[in-house]
Formats: structure tokens, C-alpha cells, sequence
């Protein structure tokens, strides 16, 4: 252990920092002081940051089993449909994840206003720039917290009494201050050469983190815009007139290391096989008019998802969802799609050396797999071959289907799954892209406020500094221009809204071997403008900002889902009605609607609160606003 790390695990061993009381009564704790002149306030800044980068125990139970499921990241049900985990849950906040983060951000912030108060910053003058970098870094760690929970003790002094929970609408209003404050009080002519080391995002680069602030900034104002408008249209417009993350050199990431550690890639664990969620699946299929890039060797596999839907298996795939693709086997690779979504999950059957994961299993083990009959599951009905397809089916509760296409949809090479980079440990975990900020005022222009371009253009903007990152930049132009709907009948054109109708598609019937045709019906987002719009302005940027958010930024794109109800996301599986104490209240007589409590909302508090801060836990449902429940919304959700 080296010697900062010897000082650091001095100055917290007699406090419950790294405790096993697992809530939030720890924050407001008062360090141990045991060798403080001796540390540097960045060094805590830097342990919170990197711990915040998640290690592989919080990573699999948080962003993977929580987040990616709540945003339709990855296909799954657990948590998409309303369940989770309270081992996971405890385990995150607890004094080991994001309570020890914010402990660290706090007294990051607490040490170096000390030592400035003490003169040091005479000699070390760069304190004053880490206070209010900790100060920017903990608003994002309170937005975190507060987002998947509610209510949290974020406003507390932190003198050693036991916290007070505060409400959400008190944490943005401090996070947004704290922000505004922050960056009006970084100084660039400061060197900070000294402690780039312990700056995991910018290496003391003051203008970065700025920027940094004035994007965190946008986001945080406009996720409560319906709520709390004034306020977010000053604070907006505010941050937008300023420098904010505008190219992928301005992005806040974390570069990943292999191992097993803090830096370990979020997405790195072998046993987590992440594949194609539908909610991906049909917001990039037949967008964008680019054709699957495919060796010609495979190109007789692509079928054009505009005319054909697949092979229609109504006796094995379940109906009862209103996913506008019910029901429906792909089999082949889509003709059309998202150029960035070739990028981001695999085709099956096909290792193209760079985007196959090898954890899901060997692509040469795909072989043809057989369909149960349903009047003897014992006896195969049909057998299809998965190899070169790119597609995938709803998750949820499948009752007895499941035990007919066990062979299908039990095995993690049948499915894309998350490409092989971001497997590796060699990525940079990005916590704020350049799309984002061009997205959001893409959003604030269509509403009216004052930023800079306007809304088409940032719009454009966001679209193509997404495609940079991916490197398919010179797709750019011609995906720009697309009037082509996706499944769920949005284009690219910012100028073309016209609304898409139904028609007539092919597909065929396996168990009749017939050609036959439908009359395709694009879903009904009910939940957004009464289900009347999906290819107006709004729908169109937050659809292009999921795209760009994955697979970086699940939390933001459910939270976007929360405050817009967009993109649209279908109902999992209900071949038997859910058990509404522990899931969202779909029945088989609802599966087919779209309503706001039908998506998890927020995670529940650990167990152990109830137990070990009653009136605590009692106070911060009161601030809630409704039972400790997934389904309860957070204030500045959609109700």
C-alpha cells in the first residue's frame, strides 16, 4: 500500500466509513482526524471518483441489474419489470459504494476549505480549485443517488449527528446552486500540475471541468423543467450561454483498467452475456437508410425489415405485450439499421474478430435449435436456425411457452450482446458525452428558451458527434436525411414529422410453410401526448439521444423515460398477470396498453432502514410522497 493510501485508511478506520449499518444515518458523520494535516483533499476528490467508476460487486448488482434493465439497455426482465433486489440495493447504499462516495466527495470539500483557512494554500493554491471541484462532483452524486431512490440526507453539514433525509425537490435545488457556485469559482490561472494525478476525469484541466459543470448543469435543470419550470429555464439558459462538453476531447470519462478493482469496466463480467434489449432493437431497425455492414459473404442474409417481418411463431413467442413486433422471429440480419447498432451488439453466429464477444459462448455454436409442440413439449414442432440473425424478443413472464423455446432463448449466443470492446477493460466509462449536452438544448430550443443553434441544429449536432464516437461519421449526411421510419415510426429528418401509418408487410407462417401479409401497426405511446405523436421534434431528439446514450448511460436514459414517457418502451411478456407486491400491476387484460405505472419509477430503500432509522425511513416516505414502492414517482417524474 502506498503512502497516501496508508494516510487515507488511517484518517477513516475509526469511523463508520467503510461500516456495515448499510443507510444513509452514516452521512453526516465526522471523520476521524487522525493524521490530517498529512493528507490532500484531492486525494479523497480522486478515491470518490474512482470509486463511483464501480468495481465489479457494485457494478453487476447496480448498473447492470438496475439501470440497464429500468433503461432497456439490455433485455431482461428483474428490475424492467418492477423487481428489485434489496441485497443489491443495500449493498449500494452502504458506506462501501455511494455513501463512502459522498463521504469522500464532502470531505474532500471539508479538508480544503481547512487547510485554505489555514494558509496552506499559499504554498499548495490549487485547494481552492479542488473544494469546488468536489463540490461539482458531488452534486452529480447526489443526482445519482437521489434519482434511483427519492428522498436522501444531501443537504446535511455533516457535523456528526445522524442525517436528515431532504426532499427532491430541495436536492436539485442545492445541486443546481452548487453547480452554478462551483464553476463561477474555478480559477484556470491556477496551476494545478501538482495534483493532475488525482484527477480522474481532467487531470486538473480547470476549463474542462467548467465545462463539466455547465453540461451537468443543463441536465439537471431540465430534468425538472415540468416541475419547476422558471427555475430550470434560468438555470438552463445560464449554463448553455457558458462552456459546456462539446466534443468528444471535453467528454468526462474514466479510463477503465483490467483486473478486478474500482477502474474495472462495468460491463467487463463474463457471465453477465447483455443482449439486445427490444426497446434498442426497434428504435434502430430501418432507421436511417444504411445498410447492415456485412462481408458479401453474409449479404444474402439480410432481408429488409420495411416489407418483412420474419417468421410469425404465434404458438411460441408470446402476444400478450404491445411490442408492434409480437409475436415475430427475425430471421435474418435487417437489411436497414442505425449504423451505430452494428457497433454496439453482435450478430449471431457471426464472429467478425472485433464486435463478437467470445464470453457469450463460441459462434460456431450455433446450430439449429428446435421449437416445442405445445400439445406434447416433449415432441419438436419446428426447428430454426438462429446463425446470422440480428434480433430479439421480449423478456417477462412467458409461462408455459418458455419450457417450448428453451433452445432458442436459453442459450447467450442466440441473442446479440454488447460488443466485445466494452467487455475488454480498455474503454473510458464516459459519465457526460458531447451528445448530451446538444440533445438537451436540442430539447430546450424546442421548448422555447434561449441557447445557442437551434433546435435542428443541435439536434444534427448531437447525431453526428455520436457517430464520431463510433467512428461512422461518414454515414453522417445520408443518415441525416432519412425519412425511413423505425419500428416504432420515427425517421432521422428533423423536417419530416409526417406521422407513419400502417401498412402492408410480408412475413411467413412456419407452421404452414406460407408466404403471407399483414397490416403492420406502429405502437401507441399513451403515455406521451395521449399516443397521438411519434415522429414529432421531442420524440425524434430523445430517441436519437437514447441511441447515443448506450451503452454508457442507462440511469439517464431512465430517467429521461421518467420525465417524458419517450422513447417508447413496449411491455415485457404477460402470459400470466404479474404479482403486483413485487412487480409493475400488468395483467393479460392490460399487457397490450401503455401506462406510466406499468415502469419501475424508482428502487426501493434497503430492508434494514425501516429497522435501524425508523423515523428516518417514515420522514423520507412522507417527502416521497407515496409508499415505498417501485412504481411511486419521484417529483419530477411524468405523473
Amino acid at each position: 500500500m502506498n503512502t497516501k493510501n496508508i494516510l487515507l485508511a488511517g484518517l477513516f478506520s475509526l469511523t463508520a466509513l467503510f461500516s456495515s449499518c448499510n443507510d444513509f444515518t452514516e452521512i453526516n458523520e465526522d471523520p476521524n482526524q487522525v493524521g490530517e494535516s498529512k493528507v490532500k483533499p484531492e486525494w479523497f476528490l480522486n478515491g470518490s471518483i474512482i470509486g463511483a467508476q464501480m468495481n465489479p460487486e457494485i457494478a453487476e448488482r447496480i448498473f447492470i441489474a438496475e439501470w440497464n434493465r429500468a433503461a432497456r439497455f439490455n433485455r431482461g426482465s428483474g428490475f424492467t419489470i418492477g423487481t428489485d433486489n434489496n441485497d443489491y440495493i443495500t449493498l449500494y447504499l452502504s458506506n462501501s459504494y455511494a455513501v463512502g462516495w459522498l463521504n469522500k466527495a464532502t470531505k474532500a470539500i471539508e479538508l480544503g476549505e481547512k487547510k485554505v483557512a489555514e494558509g496552506e494554500a499559499e504554498q499548495y493554491p490549487y485547494y481552492k480549485n479542488v473544494i469546488q471541484m468536489a463540490r461539482i462532483w458531488r452534486a452529480y452524486l447526489n443526482a445519482e443517488v437521489s434519482d434511483g431512490f427519492g428522498p436522501i440526507p444531501a443537504l446535511s453539514a455533516f457535523t456528526g449527528v445522524p442525517a436528515e433525509y431532504d426532499s427532491v425537490e430541495a436536492i436539485y435545488g442545492f445541486i443546481l446552486s452548487e453547480l452554478k457556485e462551483a464553476e463561477a469559482a474555478l480559477d484556470p490561472s491556477i496551476d494545478m500540475s501538482d495534483m493532475a494525478g488525482e484527477d480522474a476525469f481532467y487531470a486538473g484541466n480547470i476549463n474542462a471541468w467548467k465545462k463539466y459543470a455547465n453540461s451537468l448543469r443543463m441536465r439537471y435543470a431540465m430534468r425538472i423543467s415540468d416541475v419547476s419550470p422558471a427555475l430550470a429555464k434560468t438555470e438552463f439558459e445560464d449554463a448553455a450561454g457558458k462552456t459546456f462538453i462539446a466534443t468528444l476531447d471535453d467528454m468526462a470519462a474514466v479510463q477503465e483498467k483490467d483486473g478486478w478493482g474500482d477502474l474495472t469496466g462495468v460491463m467487463s463480467r463474463t457471465w453477465n452475456a447483455q443482449p439486445m434489449s427490444v426497446t434498442f432493437k426497434n428504435l434502430v431497425v430501418g432507421l436511417g437508410s444504411t445498410e447492415f455492414p456485412v462481408p458479401d459473404s453474409l449479404k444474402s442474409h439480410l432481408k429488409n425489415p420495411h416489407d418483412y417481418m420474419g417468421l410469425y411463431l404465434s404458438k411460441h413467442f408470446p402476444l400478450n405485450t404491445n411490442d408492434p413486433c409480437a409475436g415475430f422471429y427475425f430471421d435474418g440480419i435487417p437489411q436497414y439499421v442505425d449504423p451505430r447498432a452494428p457497433k454496439l451488439f453482435s450478430v449471431v453466429g457471426w464472429n467478425d474478430g472485433i464486435v463478437y464477444p467470445d464470453y457469450i459462448g463460441s459462434a460456431s455454436s450455433v446450430t439449429t435449435v428446435n421449437l416445442m409442440d405445445p400439445s406434447d413439449n416433449s415432441k419438436p414442432m419446428l426447428s430454426i436456425d438462429p446463425k446470422y440473425t440480428w434480433g430479439t424478443w421480449v423478456a417477462g413472464e412467458w409461462n408455459d411457452l418458455a419450457g417450448l423455446v428453451s433452445e432458442l432463448t436459453g442459450k447467450n449466443y442466440n441473442y446479440p450482446s454488447i460488443a466485445k470492446q466494452y467487455r475488454m477493460n480498455t474503454m473510458k466509462r464516459v459519465f457526460f458525452g458531447p451528445w448530451e449536452s446538444y440533445f438537451l438544448m436540442a430539447e430546450a430550443a424546442v421548448k422555447g428558451w434561449t441557447v445557442p443553434g437551434t433546435a435542428k441544429s443541435n439536434y444534427e449536432n448531437g447525431i453526428t458527434v455520436s457517430f464520431q464516437y463510433h467512428g461512422v461519421e461518414s454515414e453522417v449526411a445520408q443518415y441525416l436525411a432519412s425519412t425511413d421510419y423505425n419500428r416504432v415510426g420515427t425517421s432521422v429528418s428533423f423536417d419530416h414529422t409526417t406521422e407513419a401509418q400502417p401498412y402492408t408487410v410480408n412475413y411467413v407462417d412456419p407452421y404452414t410453410k406460407e408466404n403471407k401479409t399483414m397490416t403492420y401497426t406502429y405502437p401507441k405511446n399513451s403515455i406521451y401526448r395521449g399516443g397521438s405523436y411519434n415522429n414529432d421534434a421531442l420524440t425524434k431528439i430523445i430517441t436519437q439521444k437514447y441511441i447515443a446514450q448506450v451503452p454508457w448511460l442507462p440511469e439517464e436514459a431512465w430517467s429521461d423515460h421518467r420525465r417524458l414517457g419517450l422513447p417508447f418502451f413496449e411491455n415485457q411478456a404477460v402470459e400470466k398477470d404479474y404479482n403486483p407486491l413485487n412487480q409493475v400491476p400488468l395483467t393479460m387484460a392490460t399487457a397490450k396498453e401503455c401506462r406510466l405505472e406499468f415502469y419501475p419509477k424508482r428502487y426501493r430503500y434497503p430492508a434494514n432502514i425501516q429497522t435501524n432509522n425508523l423515523e428516518g425511513y417514515q420522514k423520507a416516505l412522507e417527502l416521497l410522497g407515496g409508499a415505498d414502492l417501485t412504481t411511486t414517482p419521484l417529483w419530477w417524474n411524468l405523473k
